[in-house]
């Protein structure tokens, strides 16, 4: 064989990288990159070099769109590495894909059916058509929410800190469109904002915009608003989130009432206000007005149900989604009532979507149990368990969080030993780039038309 030939040879042999792989390769590329900027003295305030699993874990927070952090970003980062953490955040929230495309559209360069395929795979879509135009809409749409969240918290946060409030407004408005939960205005994230009506619902607004996905939104606008001609999937999502956003407000308003750790002390209209921003901000946003380890325990285990579910497909958000939830809640049902189709809307809920939403409950929860039992080993004797923050209620918390890609903290993340913050980057990984994009990665590409049929099998279940 000659040398040519073996060249040919190897290069058919190659393995060949499927849609799955090139998300999971793309959002590990930003992140090693992002991580070694972050690295660099002139990111860091003290102009000395970061430590590089903290600044790994940094830029894993930032693309997976969490908001976990073991530094604190207002005091630590140069301005410089503010606008890499901002970029990163952008670029999480977008997607990698999105902005590739975009930058391909600009360069005028040739958009391939591959290129397509990984599109759609990032997006969340069903067919190839229209996904460049899809792509250009998703960027735009976002610039422009974006530039309406800085006009709207430009006032509140120029009063409250002067011309350093311009920064914080532009700051705060990307990382809240994008559900990242970094903030620059201090450490405690927006507690100090609490009663401020303006600031409250400029970032709520930005975090339900952001979640409850660009197809949404697009479809709204397509339709003028009239919820009658909207699709199936922009109905569900809708309902469901103001459902949960209407039910999660009224529970943290009763659990919390006479908390005076959290919202006890404060009037009624504030508490109300309170209760509201955390019904929203525990769907993958990660921004705080209340203390979250001062929490009653219903609070915090309500908390933790809340980012589980996370935002709605092709969001910014985390989480297993709102229409996982509902599909999982008519399967319940349909299996309660022994009705053999699912619907809802006179339309039937296909028995592949019913099958994708039980993996991704299942898998779901394998990881936040998996990582909980791996943080409660690492880390006994460790300095977070020193402090008495090593509690399974914490952790379990802490977990959910890092899933849901919400951010929210009860004060472990800081202090968790090099083994715990891989646990944690794992977690924030699986949580942003999805489970099943990651199990795509090791299956092969079989027929969906198994050739061979079996008999049905009789098992008792219940």
């Amino acid at each position: 064989m000659t040398h040519s030939e073996r060249h040919r040879k190897f290069f058919r042999q190659r393995p060949r990288l499927n849609p799955a792989h090139k998300i999971v390769l793309g959002f590990l590329g930003v992140i090693l990159l992002g991580a070694f900027l972050l690295c660099l003295p002139i990111s860091a305030r003290n102009r000395h070099w970061m430590n590089f699993l903290d600044a790994i874990f940094t830029s894993t927070s930032a693309v997976c769109v969490t908001g976990l952090s073991v530094i604190n970003v207002a005091f630590s980062l140069s301005v410089f590495g503010q606008i890499v953490l901002l970029l990163l955040i952008q670029i999480g929230g977008l997607g990698f894909m999105s902005l590739t495309t975009m930058f391909m559209l600009l360069l005028r360069k040739k958009i391939t059916l591959k290129d397509r395929l990984v599109i759609k795979e990032a997006l969340n879509q069903d067919e190839n058509r229209g996904l460049v135009r899809l792509t250009r809409n998703i960027v735009i749409m976002t610039l422009v929410i974006e530039a309406l969240g800085f006009l709207l918290l430009l006032y509140p946060l120029v009063a409250a800190n002067g011309a350093k409030g311009v920064w914080q407004a532009a700051f705060t408005a990307i990382s809240a469109f994008c559900n990242a939960g970094f903030d620059i205005i201090g450490d405690c994230s927006l507690m100090g904002f609490a009663g401020n009506v303006a600031v409250n619902l400029s970032v709520m607004l930005l975090i339900v915009l952001g979640g409850i996905g660009f197809t949404v939104i697009m479809d709204i606008g397509k339709n003028k608003g009239n919820f009658k001609k909207l699709s199936v999937h922009s109905k569900i999502v809708l309902v469901a989130t103001f459902v949960l956003i209407l039910s999660g407000c009224a529970f943290y308003f009763g659990v919390e009432y006479a908390n005076a750790a959290t919202i006890g002390n404060m009037h009624p209209g504030k508490k109300l206000l309170a209760a509201l921003f955390q019904s929203v901000t525990t769907r993958t946003a990660g921004f705080a007005t209340i203390s979250q380890n001062a929490m009653t325990p219903a609070g915090k285990f309500g908390t933790m149900l809340l980012m589980f579910i996370g935002a709605s497909p092709g969001s910014t958000g985390g989480g297993i989604k709102t229409t996982s939830t509902v599909i999982l809640l008519l399967v319940t049902l349909s299996g309660i009532r022994k009705n053999g189709d699912i619907t809802v809307n006179k339309r039937k809920i296909g028995t592949h979507s019913a099958r994708k939403a039980v993996s991704i409950l299942v898998a779901g929860m394998l990881v936040v149990i998996t990582s909980t039992f791996l943080l409660l080993i690492i880390e006994r004797g460790n300095t977070v368990d020193n402090a008495g923050l090593l509690t399974f209620e914490n952790t379990l918390f802490e977990c959910f969080s890092a899933f849901g890609t919400v951010g929210l903290s009860c004060g472990l993340t800081p202090l968790l030993s090099y083994g715990g913050k891989i646990v944690l980057m794992l977690v924030m990984f699986f949580g942003r780039v999805g489970i099943i994009t990651i199990g795509l990665m090791f299956m092969q590409n079989k027929s969906t038309d198994d050739k061979i049929k079996y008999p049905d099998a009789s098992i008792m279940v219940g």
